[in-house]
């Protein structure tokens, strides 16, 4: 079957001008995205914007990424939208390109696409990452012909990456630990208070400095 690229040829096209101004808008958003699945749409701190994130695993690779001080900041669902190199690549790799209903090539997407600093060079690099769970690979919760099938997008997806000379990493539970992200949600919530705590971190200080000018004897 022949693939259609009008509709993705002409998304693309108006995401790249958007970007082009300035404007980054997720390729799916949370109430597009795949239905009966947990989606999550929470403020980031680095990044000034709401985030867009399809499932529990994405959130923590977000919350995770978002407290390396080496992450400047980064774009979660962002389009692989030279759409023409990944279907020359699936050609190359004898695979089947993902297309809809209608024989609409689909744009495909990585989780995140990071920018982050190298601390030795000060140079700000970019950096692609796709999570997924370790259950994805076992046989025991996932068919072997789905299991083929996401390892053959994942290195579509790194094929891609490395065409562009952009770092790509999977992502998955043995590193993104589920209470290092519930960690970060608790820390996240508390810095809400942070100018109460500045308050009274200086009305205490006062006071520590004026019981020790006036007790001058005193060891402390």
């Amino acid at each position: 079957m022949r693939l259609k690229l009008n509709n993705a040829t002409a998304s693309i096209e108006k995401w790249l001008n958007k970007l082009a101004k300035g404007q980054y808008e997720p390729w799916i958003k949370v109430w597009s995205g795949p239905k009966g699945t947990r989606r999550h749409f929470f403020s980031g701190i680095k990044s000034d914007r709401n985030h867009h994130f399809l499932s529990d695993g994405e959130k923590r690779v977000g919350l995770v990424r978002e407290s390396m001080p080496e992450t400047v900041d980064f774009y979660e669902q962002y389009p692989l939208y030279d759409i023409d190199l990944c279907i020359k690549l699936s050609v190359e790799m004898g695979i089947k390109y993902p297309v809809d209903e209608n024989g609409e090539a689909c744009v495909l997407s990585s989780d995140l696409f990071c920018r982050e600093i190298d601390f030795t060079t000060n140079e700000i690099k970019r950096v692609a990452r796709t999570y997924k769970p370790i259950a994805t690979f076992l046989t025991e919760t996932k068919h072997p012909i789905s299991i083929t099938r996401t390892l053959q997008k994942l290195e579509l997806e790194r094929r891609y990456y490395q065409e562009k000379n952009i770092p790509f990493h999977i992502e998955t539970d043995l590193n993104i630990s589920k209470n290092h992200a519930d960690n970060l949600v608790w820390a996240r919530k508390s810095s809400e208070y942070l100018q109460e705590f500045v308050h009274h971190s200086e009305k205490f200080t006062y006071e520590f400095i004026n019981i020790a000018i006036s007790r001058p004897d005193t060891h402390w």
